[in-house]
């Protein structure tokens, strides 16, 4: 509660200055917000699944209303134009955009989208898509909530991720649900888009873009492995969709020279982190995004908070230099 308070004063006093209000980061780049799943009730199913991955539809809503009041919120293609122009933008620019490609983005996001006449895009697992298969883990931290012998299944989830090629994850999930150790609501629940879903949204001023085949981490997998991620991910959608996939997102904004080399050589023209670090001679790679949840933007009494809001949009509560990730070679793997 202590903390929640001392980061709704900072955001009060940060916005009630008017500190940010014309700032060089606003007109120098765009501000890309990011999320995962929209869901009709956070409580409801954060008792279920990841709740750092969930926002409300409400509360959604909120964020574009704040977003769209400061902002020109503009198509990522056309906020790709114009960075590979140098074009400087002369008034604040954001996007949307969403990662995983869960259906119920088009459930409950997409009809908001649309009402609004707000572009946005989403980056797609594409290996999932049109099955009711659920993301490796979501799999994973469903399955370690229920062992009750894991006492923080997200920190286990995270540690996992970070230091496994994903067959081994796989493996180790197959295990867990062999002993029972799933939840067959919570699967229903996180089911993936199919084809005609992403069809109409793509017809309504949507964005679709890779997200690679299967969500591995690619720093996490040898760099041959990271290639056929790449590179059947964005041949799936291009079949499909018969039209050119510029756009990638990396899984868990995850990293290193080596798979943005791997990136550019596949094709993709437009690379999107979650972290504020960019490298300076891929920086179209490197486009840095801010992740959202329910809670992200809440004052100390859980409230939607516009101040907070404005503080994460101008980095008030970034790290400066400073990313949770590490985007150095990891021997034997990528940089292999």
């Amino acid at each position: 509660m202590f903390r929640a308070l001392v980061k709704t004063g900072i955001a009060c006093a940060y916005t009630w200055s008017g500190a940010g209000r014309h700032s060089a980061r606003a007109s120098a780049m765009p501000f890309i917000a990011g999320y995962h799943r929209v869901v009709p009730n956070f409580v409801e199913s954060a008792r279920r699944t990841i709740p750092s991955m969930l926002i409300s539809a409400a509360t959604f809503e909120k964020h574009l209303d704040w977003l769209a009041r400061r902002f020109d919120i503009l198509s990522l293609d056309e906020i790709g134009r114009r960075l590979e122009n140098g074009t400087r933008f002369n008034r604040p620019v954001a996007a949307i955009t969403f990662d995983d490609g869960y259906a119920d983005v088009y459930h409950n996001a997409f009809p908001i989208l649309k009402r609004k006449g707000i572009p946005s895009a989403t980056f797609v697992v594409t290996k999932l898509i049109g099955t009711s298969q659920p993301q490796i883990y979501d799999r994973l931290y469903m399955c370690l909530v229920r062992n009750r012998t894991v006492r923080d299944p997200f920190a286990a989830m995270t540690s996992m991720l970070t230091r496994l090629p994903q067959s081994d994850i796989e493996k180790q999930v197959e295990a867990f649900e062999a002993d029972g150790l799933y939840d067959p609501a919570a699967i229903r629940e996180m089911a993936p888009l199919s084809w005609e879903m992403i069809a109409e949204m793509q017809n309504n001023g949507v964005e679709i873009g890779s997200h690679t085949r299967s969500h591995v981490l690619l720093t996490s997998e040898d760099i041959e492995s990271a290639k056929h991620e790449l590179l059947e991910s964005k041949k799936a959608l291009e079949e499909r969709l018969k039209r050119p996939i510029r756009h990638f997102a990396y899984p868990d904004g995850r990293w290193n020279r080596a798979v943005l080399e791997a990136v550019q050589a596949a094709g993709y023209r437009y690379g999107y982190t979650i972290c504020p670090l960019r490298d300076s001679k891929l920086p179209l790679l490197t486009i840095p995004r801010k992740m959202f949840w329910e809670r992200a933007c809440a004052d100390a009494l859980g409230r939607f908070s516009g101040a907070v809001m404005n503080c994460h949009v101008h980095g008030v509560f970034d790290r400066q230099g400073i990313c949770d990730h590490d985007h150095r070679p990891v021997r034997g793997l990528a940089a292999a």
